[in-house]
């Protein structure tokens, strides 16, 4: 299945990530606290309590080996390739990694598949079109 996003991106040289045409995904600096975000990437799901939603400060759960119980968490946002690169700050989007600074470090996930917000799904997948 192909896993890149709908959205173009049409950077130019000198141009900053932030000011990007984006639109299949959430940026969680806008959401309320308490706010739960479902990242459902390639490998594995991630729940993330926001309790500061404008600094990406919360509490992550996930099913895989990185967080498998609930630990504090913060998410930078969304890149294209990984750690040491553009990062589109506070953003979850479809097709990209996700970085949350977790206890121990960095994780980078796995392409996202999915995303909900309280449990409503903000981008349903049709198959073939990521």
């Amino acid at each position: 299945m192909n896993t890149l996003s709908t959205t173009t991106l049409p950077l130019q040289i000198g141009q900053t990530f932030d000011n990007l045409p984006i639109n299949d995904g959430v940026d969680t600096r806008n959401l309320s606290p308490g706010d739960l975000v479902s990242i459902h990437t390639l490998n594995s799901v991630y729940t993330l309590r926001l309790e500061e939603p404008a600094l990406g400060r919360g509490f992550a759960t996930g099913n895989g080996e990185f967080i498998n119980e609930e630990a504090s968490a913060s998410l930078i946002g969304a890149t294209l390739s990984g750690r040491g690169s553009m990062v589109k700050v506070g953003w979850v989007l479809l097709g990209f990694k996700v970085v949350l600074s977790i206890p121990g470090g960095e994780l980078l996930t796995s392409k996202v598949q999915g995303i909900a917000v309280n449990g409503k799904p903000l981008l349903p997948l049709v198959p073939g079109t990521h």
